[in-house]
């Protein structure tokens, strides 16, 4: 029996109190200062090894990468690359030249040999990023160009139809910070694709990775090191992470608005719940959210406080909502998710319509599959499942799920003993998760599968997906306006590497449309390809896949700078500039 401890409930009623009486203190809204707010905690905040929703708002901020993608016309462009990468006649190869003008916090010039190291760290075997492997498996090389000492060469073993997008992954790294004792020298990108296998023995990468794959650098703020014009001063568990203006940044005489610090300090304050939330907003306790329910910022759209005092926006996306199903249980968990009858039948049993109208209000799209209908490769001819629960009876029939015993939970013998289709929806906590998950909950149940909520923090909910720990999991995805890659969530190797692919989808099929539409360079053809592998994903349905919502942004009006945009962090939080005491951007009605 799990027991709260009453020391523990005595901290969390604390939190609690400290929380609303902060909420009920008045700010001083002359401080050049943007709170932002979070509804869950980051995992971490390590430049490689980490990987959520909730980084690309502080690493707006506290890093640079080689390249990135502009909010503003949503298309790549070089951050530290002094240029766009030249392409050579073999279309495998790039070459990139550096900025001269960035340093590191201890004064050192950026140099060629930082990015080589940080493409030696995402190839390393030993080191903790899935993730970044699948997308640089084609990077043979890594290599300073002789004669120069700006500029470097990338070498592809194949094709990929959106190299450049890959440069916008890359969190430049300091190799004096993270291997001062050069451990890494010695060894070349070539290495450690050419000879992976022997590398996992060797004894000074394993002392390096040792050090480097520690939580610490993605949590101590001493060791969360990077480019960008704000440090991390602090990371309050459970409460906040605080970013300082540096003193002596590079980029002070930069004229792009991302090498701009305007506020102060940037406080990225913890509220887990939408209550609270509503209540800081009354109290102009924070100035930025992008997590806000629809219900939420509807009624808070009729306040005439909140449009005096706030600029907000219901936003295009390109994240969507889902059910996942873990098609490959580990760890003695019931196989109740194998059966592509069984995952079709859940499907049918979800009633997606009813959800975008009572939790979304309408302000969702639905979706078939993995491709949004706002993006080029979308299959407009894949079919919606249908709500329909004689469908989902009649295929729980089929695979073997019948009410033995009369409880009104179906069950089946699996390996000699009578299992109850009774299965743990892990999710996030936070209103809108709790509300669906209650809604799905109550309509398995008309069909005899019991799904037994299991609400978690948000660093918990992601451990267990990595590893596979789950039955089913209620979580999102975002991606991009970029083409998009199904490789990091659809093929195997994200699940044998315990990667994104979280359910274990995929077979020799699947992968090998995913490899052809990443080597397909002409669009038509390669959107064919995508719609191959859409079809595919859709008859195995290992997502009930629920809707595209709208983004809800809210920001104070005390700042100007403050345009709004679709792709995340929806806003350049280092760009907003305070307004003179008393002036706000014209209030404007919803």
């Amino acid at each position: 029996m799990n027991r709260y401890h009453p020391i523990l409930r005595f901290r969390a009623l604390l939190c609690l109190i400290l929380l609303l009486s902060a909420c009920t203190e008045k700010r001083d809204l002359k401080q050049n200062t943007v709170v932002v707010h979070f509804l869950a905690e980051p995992s971490g905040l390590h430049p490689t090894n980490d990987n959520n929703a909730y980084q690309r708002f502080v690493f707006q901020c506290t890093q640079k990468r080689l390249m990135s993608i502009d909010l503003r016309d949503q298309k790549l462009h070089p951050d530290v690359l002094a240029s766009y990468p030249e392409i050579q006649p073999d279309s495998l190869s790039y070459r990139c030249k550096i900025r001269s003008d960035i340093r590191w916090d201890d004064g050192n010039p950026m140099s060629v040999d930082d990015i080589l190291f940080t493409f030696k760290v995402i190839t390393c075997p030993l080191v903790n990023n899935p993730d970044g492997k699948s997308y640089f498996n084609k990077l043979i090389a890594a290599d300073a160009i002789e004669g120069t000492k700006d500029e470097f060469i990338l070498r592809l073993s194949k094709r990929y139809y959106d190299n450049l997008s890959l440069l916008s992954y890359v969190i430049v790294l300091q190799e004096k910070f993270y291997d001062p004792a050069g451990l890494l020298r010695a060894y070349s990108v070539s290495d450690f694709q050419e000879k992976k296998e022997l590398m996992t023995s060797d004894s000074t990468l394993q002392a390096f990775a040792a050090k480097f794959n520690a939580a610490d650098y993605g949590r101590v703020p001493a060791l969360l090191n990077g480019l960008g014009p704000y440090a991390v001063s602090e990371w309050n568990t459970g409460s906040s992470i605080v970013l300082k203006r540096k003193t002596n940044w590079w980029g002070v005489n930069s004229n792009s608005p991302y090498e701009k610090a305007f506020p102060e300090k940037i406080i990225f304050q913890i509220i887990k719940d939408m209550e609270p939330t509503v209540l800081a907003l009354k109290k102009e306790q924070i100035d930025l959210t992008t997590e806000l329910s629809t219900p939420a910022l509807v009624k808070l759209r009729k306040r005439e406080y909140f449009n005096q005092n706030y600029h907000s926006e219901f936003l295009g996306s390109f994240s969507y909502t889902y059910m996942g199903m873990n098609m490959r249980p580990e760890g003695g968990r019931t196989p109740y998710f194998t059966d592509r009858k069984v995952r079709k039948a859940l499907a049918h049993c979800v009633p997606v319509d009813e959800i975008i109208q009572v939790i979304a209000k309408g302000y969702a799209t639905r979706i078939p599959c993995f491709i949004l209908p706002s993006q080029s490769d979308f299959d407009k001819n894949l079919p919606l499942i249908p709500y329909d629960l004689q469908r989902s009876r009649s295929l729980l029939d089929d695979a073997g799920w019948m009410d033995t015993d009369g409880d009104n939970v179906r069950d089946k013998l699996i390996n000699g003993q009578r299992v109850p289709f009774s299965f743990a929806l892990s999710y996030m906590v936070s209103p809108v998760t709790k509300e669906i998950a209650l809604m799905i909950r109550n309509e398995l149940y008309k069909v005899g599968v019991d799904a037994r909520l299991d609400p978690m923090d948000f660093s918990l909910f992601y451990q267990n997906a990595y590893n596979h720990q789950f039955d089913a999991i209620l979580g999102a995805w975002s991606s991009s306006a970029l083409p998009e890659d199904p490789r990091q969530i659809w093929h195997t190797e994200n699940w044998e590497n315990k990667g994104s692919n979280f359910v274990g989808f995929g077979n020799a099929q699947s992968d090998r449309l995913i490899e052809e539409a990443n080597l397909e360079m002409n669009p038509e053809k390669r959107k064919i390809i995508m719609q191959n592998l859409q079809k595919l994903v859709w008859e195995e349905q290992p997502y009930v896949f629920l809707f595209n919502a709208t983004k809800k942004v809210a920001l104070h009006r005390r700042f100007a700078h403050g345009d709004l945009y679709s792709e995340r962090p929806h806003v350049l939080l280092n760009y907003l500039q305070l307004l003179p005491s008393g002036v706000q951007s014209t209030p404007d009605q919803p």
